[in-house]
């Protein structure tokens, strides 16, 4: 006869917030982080793949796709959109403009900043790519109605902002906790 299992110990709050708690509980905060990083791999599996299509990567196709619906945005601009530095924008931008990809110009109200505008090869990638975006994206969101959507919207951007704090934090948090630890 099996033996019974043990109950696992009693896991520590993961949360504090009133508000993420249900009937005194983290369990679906942490269902919906769960469900959250699930989802997030699928958006980067199709980012990834869409990129591949068209012999770019990832960080690539997101800077591809911002660029492309812009007259010409400067590359902090870029790094502040996609939440990356300006530094790591500047190395791929100039891999897309090697190829012909991208166009780089010089601002004209100020000749110190780099804008990044779509090249001669951006529009035939564009028209590539369409008809596999229409496919996956509405799939990706097939469960959402118009109105779901523009939640999901306000939602999505008030998230980025908290995670952008959050990481924030977290950064002086571990250089705190190195610091003690040294």
């Amino acid at each position: 006869m099996p033996k019974p299992r043990k109950r696992a110990p009693a896991a520590p709050m993961t949360v504090s917030s009133p508000a993420l708690l249900v009937a005194g509980s983290d369990a679906e905060f942490r269902g919906l982080i769960h469900d959250l990083i699930a989802y997030g791999h699928r958006l980067d599996a199709c980012r990834d793949s869409f990129a591949q299509i068209v012999g770019v990567n990832g960080a690539q196709y997101e800077i591809l796709m911002l660029v492309s619906r812009s007259a010409g945005l400067a590359v902090g601009e870029v790094a502040a959109r996609l939440h990356r530095s300006g530094a790591y924008i500047t190395i791929e931008a100039n891999r897309l403009v090697e190829r012909g990809i991208l166009e780089k110009a010089s601002d004209p109200k100020d000749g110190r900043r780099v804008i990044l505008c779509p090249g001669a090869r951006s529009a035939e990638m564009l028209n590539q790519l369409s008809p596999y975006q229409q496919r996956i994206n509405d799939v990706l969101f097939a469960c959402l109605d118009a109105k779901r959507f523009r939640q999901l919207r306000v939602l999505a951007r008030d998230l980025v902002g908290c995670g952008d704090n959050a990481v924030a934090l977290m950064e002086f948090l571990v250089r705190d906790a190195d610091a003690k630890a040294a």
